[in-house]
């Protein structure tokens, strides 16, 4: 299934929301009182509108809106069918909680979000998550940002008058550092340009790298015996290898600075059967050697 099919279901699900973990919000939200179910039933609206509008409209920027509020869909799913009895209709939202918080986290639908701000003839190819992020920081990260934007407003509808704007106030803080440093993931990438092949990784590189073609000696999946610089940041999965004809000087981001002399270096794409095909397509040499 292609990106532009995964997309697609995707705002056909959240299209949905109103009527499947909507009406399971509802029935969770029936004993809370009226000030505290219209800010939370206004808030969910809000999220609803905001997250729609970044489907629509594919951007990185709108990539981590997405991921930040997709799976913030299955988690009030989770919550409402554990304090209702909702039955079919606890059903029904988890199911469809969990298809957006799946389809978001999609590499394809990542692909379509940041080719979207690909120029003329570049194409841009995400970059794999470091795996310490995923296992470590990247969960609450989440929960901050999210929490930070909710936990105040819902303070103050439940009648916390000075424990609510102070939360606001420090939430909203937090939630603006959490959303940076998410969006910090989705700015990772390669990017086929006409020239060659550029390096965009702000966690590795103090600036983007352009390695031209005619530097290319090849550029594929990685050995396990590779001794190639290691440029993933501690990512996952299966590992390409950009091998150079001569020397190409790169700034290594967390190395004070100081400009290294590579003739190999490791990366690591989220889609490495979509790398290799933009690479014969534009006729960069395939496998590393």
């Amino acid at each position: 299934m292609t990106g532009r099919l995964w997309l697609a279901g995707l705002r056909a699900l959240w299209v949905s929301l109103p009527w499947s973990v909507g009406g399971l919000l509802a029935g969770a939200l029936e004993g809370a009182s009226g000030a505290f179910a219209s800010i939370a039933g206004g808030g969910a609206w809000a999220l609803w509108a905001v997250g729609l509008t970044a489907l629509l409209v594919p951007h990185t920027v709108s990539l981590t809106a997405v991921r930040i509020l997709a799976p913030g869909v299955l988690a009030a799913a989770c919550w409402a069918a554990a304090v209702s009895d909702a039955g079919p209709v606890a059903a029904l939202g988890l199911a469809c909680g969990a298809a957006i918080a799946v389809g978001a986290l999609s590499p394809l639908v990542g692909d379509r979000f940041i080719d979207a701000t690909s120029y003329g003839h570049e194409r841009r190819l995400a970059l794999r998550a470091p795996a310490a992020v995923l296992a470590g920081a990247l969960a609450p990260t989440w929960a901050l940002t999210l929490g930070g934007m909710a936990a105040g407003p819902l303070l103050w509808a439940a009648g916390h008058w000075v424990l609510g704007p102070l939360v606001t106030a420090l939430g909203g803080m937090i939630a603006v550092a959490g959303a940076r440093a998410l969006h910090g993931l989705a700015r990772r990438w390669l990017v086929y340009v006409p020239a060659g092949l550029v390096l965009h990784d702000r966690m590795t590189l103090a600036e983007p790298t352009l390695f031209r073609r005619p530097m290319i000696a090849g550029f594929g999946p990685a050995t396990a015996a590779s001794d190639a610089r290691d440029l993933t940041a501690g990512a996952g999965g299966l590992l390409f290898e950009l091998c150079l004809a001569e020397p190409v000087t790169v700034t290594p981001a967390r190395s004070g600075g100081t400009p290294e002399q590579v003739c190999a270096l490791l990366v690591a794409p989220t889609r490495p059967a979509a790398v290799l095909a933009e690479a014969r397509k534009r006729r960069i040499p395939s496998g590393a050697n």
